[in-house]
C-alpha cells in the first residue's frame, strides 16, 4: 500500500516523523508541529510518497528485526559463554526488535507531553501453595513500577524504559508477540 512519508530536516539530516494515508494527513500534522514549537517552519519538511507494508506485518521474530534494521543477530552461545546471563541476552534482543517496532522514532524524555507506551503483564508465578502451605494465586507483577512508602523514606519510580513504544497498538502487539522475551527479564527462575 501507498503511504506519505513525512520527514523532519533535524540537524541536516531527515529524520521520519510519520506516515499518512493522505497529504491533508501529513499537512495537518507540520500544522501542528509548526504553531507548537518556535523554532520550526513549514520548510523543516519533506514528504515523499512510498510503498509501505505496516511494521507489525514485517517484524514477527527478532530475526526479523535485526533484517529491518540491517543488524547482525546476537551470537547467544558466545554471549553465554562469556557469562552473559539469559535475561540479559533477552533484554538486547527486545531492544532491537523495540528499535525496529519504531520505525526510528526515539523518546524524547525532556517532552512530558509525549505519550511513551509500554507492554503491562499481570504475572502470577508461583500458583499452588505458599511457605505455610496455604493456597495461592501468585503475586501480581508490572513491568517497572515499584513504591514504597511508611519507611524513614519515600521513593516512587515509575517507567524510565528504552522499551517504550510511540503508540498503544504497537506496545500492545510488542508485548502479545514477544512474550516469552519479557518473560525472561520480568520473571527471575531460580
Amino acid at each position: 500500500m501507498k503511504k506519505i512519508a513525512l520527514f523532519r530536516n533535524v540537524n541536516g539530516s531527515p529524520e521520519l516523523v510519520d506516515r499518512f494515508d493522505t497529504m491533508k494527513e501529513a499537512s495537518d500534522c507540520v500544522a501542528s508541529i509548526v504553531e507548537g514549537e518556535d523554532d520550526v517552519t513549514v520548510f523543516d519538511f519533506t514528504t515523499e510518497e512510498q510503498e509501505y507494508t505496516d511494521i507489525i506485518e514485517r517484524v514477527k521474530s527478532y530475526a526479523d528485526a535485526c533484517d529491518v534494521l540491517s543488524v547482525p543477530q546476537l551470537d547467544e552461545k558466545a554471549m553465554l559463554s562469556a557469562g552473559f546471563r539469559p535475561d540479559e541476552i533477552a533484554r538486547r534482543k527486545l531492544e532491537t526488535i523495540t528499535a525496529a517496532l519504531n520505525e526510528g522514532w526515539k523518546p524524547d524524555w525532556n517532552d512530558t507531553n509525549e505519550c511513551k507506551y509500554y507492554p503491562w503483564f499481570y504475572i502470577t508465578p508461583g500458583k499452588g501453595k505458599d511457605p505455610d502451605g496455604n493456597a495461592s494465586n501468585g503475586a501480581n507483577a508490572g513491568l517497572s513500577y515499584a513504591y514504597t512508602n511508611g519507611a524513614a523514606s519515600y521513593t516512587s519510580a515509575n517507567f524510565g524504559s528504552r522499551l517504550c513504544f510511540h503508540d498503544r497498538r504497537t506496545a500492545l502487539y510488542a508485548g502479545n508477540t514477544f512474550t516469552d522475551l519479557y518473560a525472561a527479564i520480568l520473571v527471575e527462575k531460580f
